[in-house]
């Protein structure tokens, strides 16, 4: 054989490594719902008409301990990047409409990562992580493509939010989705985005499925909220028709991927990006608290992993929103012809591949709910050491400052009892690390709305007002 036939023999024998590499590799689905209650789903409440999440639920992996940050954007960049918001400008709140900022770019974003991989990425509907400039943007972040809206908030059929359309097929405003059901919407693209990976079996894909429910505007086709019994009120009708709209969409997915051939190699998380806000529906219950607040309500989320390539049980450990970049990268990072480096982050994540495996214990003994500083230079947070949560800054129903706040969630997952003064000792350790691990935060990145930009480009809700350089 002549050398230009050997460098072709080598050729195909490395194009077929690559390719039993990459076949090996799980295709992700990563289902992110908004604003969903801990009472909001039916392992926790009976009244809730979700069949297929609760199958994926009994034969998964339960989260009994997963927590995410107390709002939207925070969750969301804590996901994206494997910091805690505090360290990354975003511990105070959302990113509102007019403000000109978004998630910094000094970091490589989780969907970056996996295409070094060798993954497809997609995006499926809310952002929220900036789009004053185009380099916020999804498919400047790592996304191949991206179907969906950019702000936080809109109406589930206009998709309009303060006169300004924002619905998005690239960088192309959609007009075509006005007067359809966002989850509607969701379902058809993650279709076409699955039936299409099948067509190329050795290009793995990561989904991001960012639900608009069970957001507000409250509203849902009449198909779902006629389901519930008319001794409901509308309003329960209304919002647990909006988890059984969305639960439809995750039965679609499931089936297409049943029937591409793709089911068998494939990771399914599910988790809310916080809990439900303050309503005359306790939402949140048992569990203290609600969206916006370092309480269990607002931080601790109704969670799981569904795979064949995982043994059905229950992580009983803690599971921060940050340590799923590391444990998606060491997922995706399964092949042996991909290099050890490659699955090797420093950020404040941990991988739990393994302990969801079963072949490590739980990783994590720490995390951060968030911290944040007040106007008077104090502190605002919780952190969590084992079973114990320690909290300053909070206030009472009169807005007075109070007392630091000590809980064994173990023992006292409702936060009832504040162990405070019960246990010096430990609430002088737990401020002290508190006080240490503040030493790492950043300025938050909270810049006054810009009313003079051009937040609306013919009634559209579009890129290019901003300038990160300026």
């Amino acid at each position: 054989m002549d050398l230009q036939g050997r460098w072709l023999v080598l050729l195909g024998l490395l194009l077929l490594q690559q390719s039993l590499a990459r076949a090996s590799q799980p295709n992700i689905v990563y289902l992110l719902v908004d604003d969903l209650g801990w009472n909001d789903v039916s392992w926790h409440n009976s009244d809730i008409i979700s069949p297929h999440l609760q199958s994926l639920y009994d034969s998964g992996i339960k989260l009994e301990n997963h927590y995410v940050q107390p709002v939207c954007t925070p969750t969301r960049a804590a996901l994206m990047t494997g910091f805690y918001p505090y360290k990354i400008g975003r511990q105070t709140g959302i990113i509102s409409p007019l403000q000109p900022t978004g998630l910094t770019l000094e970091k490589t974003l989780l969907p970056e990562r996996l295409k070094d991989l060798g993954y497809a990425t997609h995006l499926v509907g809310k952002w929220h992580l900036g789009f004053c400039d185009w380099a916020y943007t999804p498919t400047r972040r790592g996304f191949d493509t991206f179907n969906g809206y950019l702000l936080g908030s809109q109406d589930h059929y206009t998709h309009i939010r303060s006169h300004g359309y924002d619905f998005w097929d690239q960088e192309e405003v959609d007009h075509s989705a006005k007067g359809t059901y966002s989850s509607k919407l969701y379902s058809k693209r993650s279709l076409e985005i699955i039936r299409n990976a099948s067509s190329t079996p050795d290009k793995p894909f990561f989904l991001m499925m960012s639900f608009q429910n069970v957001h507000g505007p409250h509203q849902v086709p009449k198909e779902y909220s006629n389901m519930y019994p008319d001794t409901m009120t509308q309003t329960k009708k209304v919002l647990y028709g909006m988890v059984t709209a969305m639960d439809d969409v995750v039965g679609q997915i499931v089936a297409a991927l049943k029937e591409e051939g793709l089911y068998d190699n494939t990771i399914i998380v599910f988790t809310s990006d916080n809990g439900a806000p303050k309503s005359n529906i306790n939402r949140n219950k048992p569990l203290r608290g609600n969206k916006g607040s370092v309480w269990e309500g607002g931080t601790k989320t109704s969670a799981f992993v569904h795979s064949p390539l995982l043994q059905p049980g229950t992580h009983k450990g803690l599971f921060h929103v940050t340590d799923w970049y590391n444990t998606l990268l060491e997922a995706a990072s399964t092949s042996p012809k991909l290099p050890e480096h490659k699955v090797k982050y420093e950020n404040d994540g941990f991988s739990q591949w393994k302990a969801l495996k079963g072949e490590s214990p739980p990783p994590r003994n720490l995390f951060v709910y968030n911290l944040e500083l007040l106007e008077d230079n104090t502190l605002k947070g919780a952190i969590r050491r084992g079973q114990f949560k320690y909290m300053v800054g909070m206030t009472n129903t009169r807005g007075e400052r109070t007392l630091p706040h000590l809980y064994d969630i173990d023992l006292d997952p409702n936060e009832e009892t504040n162990l405070y003064e019960v246990l010096p000792e430990l609430s002088a350790y737990m401020q002290v690390e508190l006080e240490l691990l503040a030493e790492q935060m950043v300025p938050a990145d909270d810049p006054k709305n810009d009313d003079s930009g051009a937040a609306h480009s013919n009634g559209v809700w579009t890129p290019g007002w901003c300038s990160i350089s300026s």
